[in-house]
């Protein structure tokens, strides 16, 4: 069973200086564990949405925008000159936007969703369903 389509749904980087809409649904989500990702984004995996080329548009900011290409391998990292924020990026064949799932403005409705490269995910980063969870963060962490 597919979730039903998404009309519209913003995303922009933390600054809002750039910013992009995407029209109908994201095809899937892929939380990549590789060694590249877990760089790229600084954290236990990268969260990016899938979606067609023709359901996507910048709506502001592409002259702020950056990318890093990594030496020799297909692999890539777009993000705002003032915030340093991921944004979206083209794939390889220029088919699909590979958007990073942090700069939406609202929740999206994915049909498949992969957790990819686990075998390189750090031991520090499975079971997270044990660890225990805040709706904010707790006054104890800081100190």
């Amino acid at each position: 069973m597919t979730e039903p389509a998404q009309s519209k749904i913003r995303g922009s980087c933390l600054c809002a200086a750039v910013s992009y809409e995407v029209r109908g649904s994201f095809e899937k989500l892929f939380l990549c564990s590789c060694d590249q990702c877990r760089q790229i984004t600084g954290s236990a995996f990268a969260s990016n949405l899938f979606v067609g080329t023709d359901g996507f548009e910048w709506l502001s900011g592409t002259e702020q925008i950056v990318r890093y290409q990594v030496p020799g391998r297909d692999i890539s990292k777009s993000f705002c000159r003032v915030c340093g924020s991921g944004v979206p990026w083209t794939n390889g064949d220029g088919t699909k936007m590979i958007v990073p799932a942090g700069s939406l403005s609202e929740p999206a409705q994915v049909v498949e969703r992969l957790r990819i490269f686990v075998s390189e995910q750090p031991e520090w980063a499975f079971d997270l369903e044990h660890v225990p969870t805040h709706a904010k963060f707790p006054k104890t962490a800081g100190s």
